[in-house]
């Protein structure tokens, strides 16, 4: 669809006007979460939980007005398995909290958080079925998408300033060096900004077709930039995901169906050996066989976890694996899921996918699932399962449900 004359203010205004005030003042709500997603340390949120942010808040208050827009129309809630799967999910995470949590009040204050992941992937699932969403949604994110951007532009700027600022993340696994830098932007680590790369990156092309012609192009473009200042592993993920919402005949997908299984082994390798790199010197690189990579430790450990307590893991809020001596998570998120709050919830979280894949509209969304397949590849070196993008791409996936049945449903009415 071509883009009106009108200013975006103006146009996103006309596409709304039809609603009612209160389905009005849900997404709108809604679309404010996702914008200030990206945004985890800046602007400062000074209570609650460490890694809470004032996303939460909007979010908080999205849930407050959906609640009361369902009570005042008289509608229900469509259930369908994935909402099961994630019910069952959070009872497992209870159980957990309650049997193996040592510190109760913020195993609570975890199990808070897991709800309000589940929440977001309910009402996302809800607000995104109904007609007129995808243009605000979209616009949303890409708009904050620019902004993020310019900020990992400006961490980079003031780097090589010598100024240093938050906008700038750790080395990581990466030799440090003065020639070079991790952006994270708004976010608490350049991983979490590569990944949201890979997240909005998906969603923006889903709904491309809302979005004017110069910002259906720029944006991929400026995210592409942004998640090769991170210097992460989600770089050759955001390539490929990339590559499969372009790819249109066979032979292309049999090219890529080779990168994937080539990006998951050299993920893979470096979960168990080291790769010394140092980006300003790239012709150096090699891998230390002789010895095992820091992040293997934490998967062996945690793995030690899961066989001590299969049922309810270490318990909410905690870090099941070592690393350095040090409590750290699995970062390989079927392992930490297991390892912290036990095999029931694993096998939950695992059924939540599976009946959204089964149920899924056909064809197949290619840019939605991209999305969850990249944050799927990136779940083999990262604890992905609390991240909020992650939930929000669930929710987009569980809205392709809703309308599959819907128009399955219409057309059963008009041939009966």
């Amino acid at each position: 669809m071509l883009w009106p004359r009108e200013s975006v203010l103006a146009y996103l205004q006309s596409s709304l006007k039809s609603l009612p005030i209160l389905s009005r003042i849900v997404i709108g709500l809604y679309v404010t979460s996702l914008v200030l997603l990206p945004w985890s340390w800046f602007p400062p949120f000074p209570w609650l939980h460490e890694h809470a942010q004032w996303s939460d808040v909007v979010f908080a208050a999205t849930a407050l007005a959906w609640v009361f827009e369902k009570w005042r129309t008289r509608t229900r809630l469509q259930w369908r398995p994935m909402h099961t799967s994630i019910v069952l999910y959070l009872g497992a995470a209870l159980l957990s909290l309650v049997f193996s949590s040592p510190n109760k009040y913020l195993g609570a204050m975890k199990w808070i958080g897991l709800v309000e992941l589940g929440v977001i992937a309910t009402i996302t699932a809800d607000l995104a079925g109904r007609p007129k969403i995808g243009v605000t949604l979209a616009m949303g994110l890409a708009l904050t998408s620019l902004v993020v951007a310019a900020a990992a532009m400006a961490g980079l700027v003031l780097f090589y300033s010598g100024v240093h600022t938050r906008l700038v993340g750790t080395y990581g696994d990466l030799i440090p060096s003065p020639w070079y830098a991790r952006v994270q932007a708004g976010t608490i680590h350049p991983n979490m900004l590569a990944s949201y790369c890979v997240f909005a990156a998906a969603v923006i092309a889903h709904h491309k077709n809302a979005l004017p012609v110069w910002l259906r192009r720029v944006t991929p473009l400026v995210l592409g930039v942004t998640v090769l200042t991170t210097l992460s592993r989600s770089i050759l993920v955001f390539a490929l995901m990339a590559g499969w919402r372009q790819a249109r005949t066979r032979f292309q997908r049999i090219i890529l169906g080779f990168a994937t299984a080539a990006c998951i082994g050299i993920i893979g390798s470096l979960t168990i050996w080291n790769l010394s790199l140092d980006p300003a010197q790239p012709a150096q690189a090699h891998w230390e066989l002789d010895k095992k990579s820091s992040r293997w430790e934490a998967v062996t450990t945690s793995w030690q976890t899961f066989v001590a307590h299969p049922w309810w893991g270490s318990g909410v809020d905690t870090e099941p694996g070592a690393r350095f001596g040090h409590s750290f998570n699995a970062h390989f998120t079927p392992l930490n899921i297991a390892a912290t709050l036990g095999g029931p919830a694993l096998l939950a979280f695992a059924a939540l996918f599976f009946f959204l894949w089964r149920d899924r509209m056909r064809p197949t969304s290619i840019a939605i699932w991209s999305g969850i397949a990249g944050l799927g590849i990136e779940a083999l070196a990262q604890d992905v399962e609390d991240f909020r993008h992650l939930w929000v791409l669930i929710g987009l996936a569980g809205a392709q449900v809703i309308q599959r049945e819907s128009s399955s449903s219409h057309f059963t009415g008009i041939q009966a």
